[in-house]
């Protein structure tokens, strides 16, 4: 009997433990936000791949979709979509899509920043979509990415996301 209730006991202490090791939303997305403002001011990918001239980094793990075009990118990681527009016709300090998601009352904001550098403006944001899923949304200028992901990608995806939408040159 004495056994059977220490096994219970430490399966509950153990329960505990890896739920308080998580990180919980607001923390996911602030460390996420960070990531993404790192990568935006870091800027040093190499340019690895060319669609319909536009020249972009594409990450490890990554795959780019055949049917993709110059302003419509379609990525893949894992089960992960990743969708890339770009707008030629806005320049690199456009604030258009960071006011299109500021105008949007039905987006639940989680967290959300806005970056300068040379003229050039960026945001990254987090916004819950759901009860499970997480909408990320990177953009540079004319430029932006979004997906779908889960809370533990948080910070890995915008991370990338943005190395991806700042590394883009087109001829």
């Amino acid at each position: 009997m004495f056994r059977k209730w220490k096994f219970i006991f430490l399966l509950t202490i153990s329960m505990l433990l890896l739920a308080a090791c998580g990180k919980s939303l607001d923390e996911s997305a602030s460390a996420g936000v960070e990531a993404a403002r790192e990568a935006f001011h870091s800027n040093d990918k190499n340019r690895n791949e060319e669609i319909d001239g536009v020249k972009l980094y594409k990450p490890t793990g990554f795959a780019m979709n055949e049917n993709s075009d110059a302003q419509n990118i379609v990525f893949t990681k894992n089960e992960e979509t990743f969708i890339l527009f770009i707008n030629p016709n806005e320049k690199s300090d456009s604030k258009l899509f960071y006011d299109l998601l500021l105008a949007d009352k039905t987006k639940e904001i989680i967290e959300q920043a806005t970056f300068a550098d040379e003229g050039t403006f960026g945001f990254a944001a987090v916004v819950k979509s759901g009860e499970d899923d997480i909408e990320l949304i990177t953009s540079v200028g004319g430029t932006k990415m979004t997906t779908m992901t889960k809370k533990n990608q948080v910070e890995d995806n915008l991370a990338k996301m943005m190395e991806i939408i700042r590394s883009i040159k087109q001829d």
